[in-house]
C-alpha cells in the first residue's frame, strides 16, 4: 500500500477526506492527518509517505512552502495535491511550477478527487515497477564487480568502478561488513539499503551465500559500519541466529578483497568462539601466537593433502597445529583454533575450485564429529583436523578424477570434432589447462588408442567415406580428411588398408 498524509487546518475538511475517498480501491492508505504545516513536514520526514494532500493557507507554514521545502531538502520528495479554497491563478501558477500532481477547489468533489489518485497511483506504480528493474540490474551489476575483486581478479577498470560506486574521492579505508545468518536475508537487504540511504554503502552477497556490505570510510564517518551493524542485529537478534563481523583496510577500492578477508576471518572466529553478535577485526586477540597463521605449516599441509600422500598427513597436521615459538603443542587453544580455521578456509577453497558441494561436505563432518564450536581440547581440535585432511584429500581425488575424467572427454570430443584441422597434443594440452605428458596418457586410457593413433584413424575413416560417398578427387579428398599433402595421404591409406585411394574406389 501507498502511504498519503493529509494536511489541512479544518478539522472537517481531513474528516471528509478520510471518510468520503475509498482510499483502497486506488492502492492508498492514510499514515497522518495534521493542521498545521511545521507538524506536517516532521511527519514527512519521518514517514516518507508517497502523496501528501495539503493546504495552502495553514498556521506557521503554508502549504506551498512546505512543497517548497520538500523539493529542496528531500531525495525523494513526495508526491503533492493542492486543496484550495481560492480561485487564484498566481496560487495555479506557483503549484504547477513546484511540480505538483493536481490543484483541487474546495469543496472536493469525491469523482474529481479519484480520478486523480487513480492517475497518480499508476504513476506511482509504473515508476516502482521502473525503479525495481533498474535495482535488480543494479544489485547483480555490483554484486559481478565485487565478487570479482574477491576472487583475485586485479584490473584497474575494475577498481575505478568501485570507487565510482561507492563515491571513493582517493585511498580512503574500505570496510566491509559480513552478515551470516540462515534466515531473512532478502529483508536484510531492504534494512541495509533502508539505513544506509544517508551515504554511499553496497550489497554483495558471497561466493557461500553470506551478505555483505561494502563502503568508503573517510572521516568522520569511521563509525558507520559498526552503527549500521549493531541497527541490525538490534532488528533481528531475537528471530534468528545472527553472527556479524567487519573489517577494513586502507588503500582504496585495490584493498577491497583484503577488507573482505579480514571480515571473513573476524566472523569466522566469532563463529569458533560459539558467540552470535558483531565482532571488528581489530577487535580479535591481537597477540602474535592467537591470530597469525603459520603459513609455511599451512602451505605444506595443502600440498600434502592435494598430493593424496595420507602418510604424511599427521606429521603435517601436527606441524601447523603445534605453537614454532614453544616447540610444543600450544596449551592455549586459541592459537590451535586459529590455525584449525586456516585450514578449513583452504579446504572449502580448493572444494569450490572443483566445483564440490562445500556446504554438503562441512555437513557431513559435523554429523560425524560434531561441531568445532563444541572442541575443548588441544587433542580433540588435532584429531577433527586430521580427519578434516583425511576426508578432504579423498573428496578432491575424486573431483578431481571426474573433473579430469570430464576434461579428457571434451577432449576427445574436440578431436572428433576438429579432425581436418592440424592437431597438435601439446597444443590441446594448453587449451585445456593439462599436463602434455598427462594428457596423452589419459588420453590412451579413455580411448583405447594413442593421440596419434586414434587422430590418424579418425581421418582414415573420413578418407573412406569421402571416397565412397563424394565424388571428389584424391587431392580433396586427401585435404578435407585431414591431410593437405597428398603424396603423403596416399602413403599412409596405403599403409592401413593396404591399397591405394584409387583402388579402394574402385571397390565400393
Amino acid at each position: 500500500m501507498m502511504n498519503v498524509l493529509l494536511v489541512d487546518d479544518e478539522p472537517w475538511v481531513l474528516e471528509g477526506l478520510r471518510t468520503m475517498v475509498n482510499w483502497d480501491k486506488y492502492g492508498f492508505q492514510i499514515c497522518g492527518e495534521v493542521e498545521n504545516g511545521h507538524a506536517a513536514w516532521s511527519l514527512i520526514e519521518d514517514l516518507q509517505p508517497d502523496l501528501v494532500l495539503t493546504d495552502i493557507h495553514m498556521p506557521s507554514l503554508s502549504g506551498l512552502e512546505l512543497i517548497d521545502r520538500s523539493m529542496q531538502e528531500l531525495a525523494k520528495p513526495p508526491r503533492f495535491v493542492i486543496l484550495s479554497g481560492y480561485d487564484s491563478f498566481e496560487y495555479a501558477k506557483t503549484a504547477l511550477e513546484q511540480r505538483v500532481e493536481d490543484y483541487l477547489l474546495k469543496p472536493i468533489d469525491e469523482v474529481e478527487i479519484e480520478n486523480v489518485l487513480e492517475q497518480i497511483s499508476r504513476k506511482i506504480q509504473e515508476e516502482q515497477a521502473f525503479e525495481d528493474v533498474h535495482q535488480r540490474e543494479h544489485a547483480l551489476y555490483v554484486n559481478s564487480l565485487f565478487n570479482r575483486l574477491l576472487q583475485g581478479e586485479d584490473c584497474s577498470i575494475l577498481k575505478t568502478e568501485v570507487e565510482a560506486i561507492l563515491q571513493m574521492k582517493g585511498h580512503e579505508n574500505i570496510a566491509c561488513l559480513l552478515i551470516e545468518t540462515e534466515t531473512y536475508k532478502e529483508d536484510i537487504k531492504s534494512q541495509v539499503r533502508s539505513l544506509t540511504c544517508a551515504y554511499r554503502a553496497e550489497l554483495f552477497t558471497d561466493a557461500e551465500g553470506r551478505v555483505g556490505v561494502f563502503s568508503a570510510m573517510a572521516e568522520p564517518s569511521q563509525e558507520r559500519m559498526e552503527v549500521l551493524g549493531k541497527e541490525l542485529y538490534e532488528l533481528y537478534s531475537s528471530h534468528t541466529q545472527m553472527t556479524m563481523a567487519l573489517g577494513h583496510h586502507p588503500g582504496g577500492a585495490g584493498a577491497t578483497k583484503q577488507a573482505y578477508e579480514k571480515a571473513l576471518f573476524a566472523l569466522k572466529w566469532k563463529r569458533y568462539q560459539r558467540e552470535n553478535g558483531i565482532i571488528h577485526y581489530e577487535d580479535l586477540p591481537q597477540n602474535e601466537g592467537m591470530t597469525s597463521v603459520n603459513q609455511k605449516a599451512l602451505t605444506i599441509l595443502m600440498e600434502t593433502i592435494l598430493s593424496g600422500e595420507q602418510e604424511k598427513l599427521e606429521g603435517a597436521v601436527h606441524d601447523l597445529l603445534a605453537n614454532s615459538d614453544s616447540l610444543m603443542p600450544v596449551s592455549d587453544i586459541d592459537y590451535a583454533r586459529v590455525q584449525l580455521l586456516a585450514l578449513e578456509m583452504g579446504v572449502r577453497k580448493q572444494l569450490k575450485e572443483l566445483d564440490g558441494d562445500v556446504d554438503q561436505f562441512m555437513q557431513d563432518m559435523q554429523n560425524t564429529l560434531g561441531l568445532t564450536t563444541g572442541i575443548s581440547s588441544y587433542s580433540a581440535i588435532q584429531e577433527y583436523a586430521l580427519r578434516l585432511t583425511q576426508n578432504a584429500m579423498k573428496m578432491l581425488m575424486e573431483l578431481r578424477k571426474v573433473k579430469e575424467d570430464s576434461t579428457i572427454f571434451q577432449v576427445v570430443q574436440y578431436v572428433n570434432q576438429e579432425f581436418r584441422e592440424k592437431l597438435q597434443l601439446q597444443e590441446l594440452a594448453q587449451k585445456f589447462h593439462m599436463n602434455a605428458n598427462y594428457l596423452g596418457q589419459a588420453f590412451k586410457q579413455q580411448t583405447g588408442k594413442s593421440f596419434r593413433e586414434y587422430l590418424n584413424d579418425k581421418r582414415m575413416e573420413e578418407a573412406k567415406r569421402l571416397l565412397r560417398q563424394s565424388r571428389f578427387n584424391i587431392a580433396e579428398v586427401s585435404l578435407n580428411s585431414g591431410y593437405p599433402n597428398v603424396d603423403y595421404f596416399v602413403s599412409q591409406f596405403k599403409r592401413m588398408t593396404g591399397m591405394a585411394p584409387s583402388a579402394y574406389r574402385k571397390q565400393r
